[in-house]
């Protein structure tokens, strides 16, 4: 079953509409992206690359818990 949440806040979350109903299996793959693209940087990644990807893993994990 899934179940659609909605996000009461009017800001966005990691360029998603936090307006709109949060799937959680939207939420796994966005969490599973944001990994991936954190797990991608090397130790040349520019200070303002990394942050924006702990952004991004940060902003998937508040979709994910949103989700559950």
């Amino acid at each position: 079953m899934n179940s659609a949440l909605t996000v009461t806040s009017s800001s966005t979350l990691g360029g998603v509409d936090a307006s709109a109903p949060v799937e959680r299996d939207e939420a796994a793959r966005e969490l599973l992206d944001a990994h991936a693209e954190l797990d991608s940087l090397g130790s040349a990644a520019s200070p303002s690359r990394l942050e924006r990807a702990l952004e991004r893993l940060a902003a998937a994990e508040h979709m994910m818990a949103l989700a559950a």
